[in-house]
C-alpha cells in the first residue's frame, strides 16, 4: 500500500494567473507599497504543498511570466523565485509542519529576501530601487498567507492510498 499524492495543474496554472490579475490590479498610491507578494506567495504555497510537482522548473516558468507581463528585466524574477524556491525545497519539513502563524512568519522572512534579491538585481542592472519600501508588502504577505493557505488547500487535491 503507497500514498500517492495529486496535483491538478489546472487548478495550479490558474492559481498563478489569478496571482497575476492581482498583482497588476491598481491600487491607490498610498497602498502600492503594502502589495502583497500574491505571485509569490501562490509560488510558495505549490511548493509547500506539492514540492515534487512545483519545484525550481515551475518557479522558473512563472518568473519568467512574471517578468514579461511586469516589465521587470527579463527572467530577474526568475533567478530570484528558483533561488527561493532552492531554500524551501530544502527546509520544506520545517515549514510544510509549522502552525499557520509560524510559517506567516516564515513566508515573511522569505518576502523580505525576495524583495532584498529583487533590489540587488535592480540595482547591478542599473535600476533604481527601493528595497525598504518594496519590503514593507512582506508584511501584508505574511498577513495573507494564513487565509491564502486556507482558500488553496480547500481546492487542492488529496492524496489516496492505491
Amino acid at each position: 500500500m503507497r500514498v500517492i499524492k495529486t496535483t491538478n495543474y489546472f487548478l495550479m496554472i490558474i492559481s498563478f494567473l489569478i496571482a497575476m490579475i492581482l498583482t497588476l490590479l491598481p491600487l491607490p498610491a498610498f497602498a502600492v507599497w503594502l502589495r502583497p507578494q500574491w505571485i509569490f506567495a501562490f509560488l510558495l504555497f505549490w511548493v509547500l504543498s506539492s514540492p515534487m510537482q512545483c519545484g525550481i522548473g515551475v518557479a522558473w516558468i512563472v518568473g519568467v511570466m512574471v517578468s514579461l507581463v511586469t516589465g521587470t528585466p527579463f527572467a530577474e524574477q526568475a533567478i530570484v523565485f528558483v533561488l527561493l524556491t532552492y531554500l524551501v525545497l530544502k527546509v520544506h519539513p520545517i515549514i510544510a509542519h509549522m502552525l499557520p502563524w509560524q510559517q506567516a512568519g516564515a513566508v515573511a522572512l522569505l518576502a523580505i529576501l525576495n524583495a532584498l534579491l529583487q533590489g540587488l538585481i535592480l540595482g547591478f542592472t542599473g535600476h533604481t530601487t527601493h528595497i525598504a519600501l518594496y519590503s514593507l508588502s512582506a508584511l501584508t504577505t505574511a498577513l495573507i498567507w494564513p487565509g491564502l493557505s486556507v482558500i488553496l488547500n480547500r481546492f487542492r487535491p488529496r492524496a489516496y492510498i492505491h
